[in-house]
C-alpha cells in the first residue's frame, strides 16, 4: 500500500472537521446550571416542600481573562447559552481529532530515520 491513500483519507478526515466547524455560529465556554430555589419565607410552601422550589433559574458560569464570572440568566438566554456550550464543547473534540490526524500526515510526510 503506499501513503498516498492514507494521506488522502487523512486529508478528507480534515476537510470534514473543517466543515464540522464551519457551520457553528455561536460559542461559549462554561456551565450552565438549572436550580430550584427556596424564596426564605417560612410561610411559603417552598419552605417545607421541595417540589414547590421557585424558578428553574439558570445560572452561567465561566472565565474570563482568568477570572471566574458566574451570571443569572433568563430561560430565553439559558436556550442560547446551552447550544454555545454545546458548540464550544464539540469544538474542542473536533480540534483535538485535527491535531490527531495533523500528526499522522507530518509522520507521513516526514518519516523518522532509523
Amino acid at each position: 500500500m503506499t501513503t498516498e491513500l492514507p494521506n488522502r483519507i487523512l486529508r478528507e478526515r480534515i476537510r470534514a472537521i473543517r466543515a464540522e466547524l464551519s457551520k457553528m455560529e455561536l460559542i461559549c465556554s462554561g456551565t450552565l446550571l438549572e436550580r430550584m430555589k427556596t424564596c426564605g419565607k417560612p410561610s411559603c410552601r417552598c419552605a417545607t416542600d421541595p417540589e414547590a422550589r421557585h424558578g428553574p433559574y439558570f445560572e452561567w458560569t465561566h472565565k474570563r481573562d482568568g477570572k471566574l464570572l458566574h451570571r443569572v440568566v433568563p430561560t430565553d438566554k439559558a436556550e442560547a447559552l446551552r447550544g454555545a456550550i454545546a458548540n464550544y464543547q464539540a469544538i474542542q473534540r473536533l480540534l483535538k481529532q485535527w491535531e490527531v490526524e495533523s500528526e499522522q500526515l507530518i509522520d507521513a510526510r516526514f518519516p523518522r530515520k532509523p
